[in-house]
């Protein structure tokens, strides 16, 4: 609702104009959005232009241990991402705040427990319905379980007691085992 005064010949106030715009569709899909957004198998978490968290959904609760009433207002990079990948992650916040996007990004997020979990993001800025950016929206991938399974299979391949070995389509050495090189 907009409304201004409504004044006489001699600019006395008589009343009040109102415009009003029904906005019944727009908060509904507001709504959906954010139902999307907290329902969503991935984590999403939001910052304002200070860094501070303004979006974290059910999977980045579930994958850190800590709410979203424990994280809201607290600065994503210093409270919650550990010390020596701080300033690569505050770069690719800062590159989001500039109005880029970054795509795999991987980095450790800290959780509740202190344990860290491998988060592979993709930053996006996020903008108000004129363009200005007002912070970052990130949706990430918990792939600790899949960095474990990569390295365990080359713990394997490189303790196997016969020679192992691969070429990719270049013709380049891309594995080549202990047992290999003792050949």
């Amino acid at each position: 609702l907009n409304a201004t005064s409504r004044r006489d010949v001699d600019g006395h106030i008589i009343g009040v104009v109102g415009i009003g715009q029904d906005i019944t569709a727009r908060i509904a899909q507001e709504q959906e959005y954010a139902r999307v957004i907290e329902t969503a198998n991935a984590p999403i978490f939001g910052v304002d232009l200070d860094g501070k968290v303004t979006v974290w959904n059910k999977c980045a609760a579930d994958v850190t241990s800590f709410t979203s009433a424990e994280v809201m207002g607290q600065h994503l990079v210093q409270q919650f991402i550990s010390e020596d990948f701080r300033a690569s992650v505050q770069e690719v916040l800062d590159l989001a705040l500039k109005g880029e996007v970054t795509a795999n990004f991987e980095f450790p997020i800290i959780t509740k427990t202190g344990a860290k979990i491998q988060i592979l993001l993709n930053a996006t800025p996020r903008r108000d319905e004129y363009g200005h950016v007002l912070g970052v929206v990130g949706i990430g991938q918990d792939i600790t379980g899949r960095l474990a399974q990569e390295q365990e299979y080359s713990k394997l391949i490189d303790t196997a007691n016969a020679p192992i070995f691969g070429v990719d389509i270049g013709g380049n050495v891309t594995i080549w085992n202990k047992c290999a090189a003792n050949i």
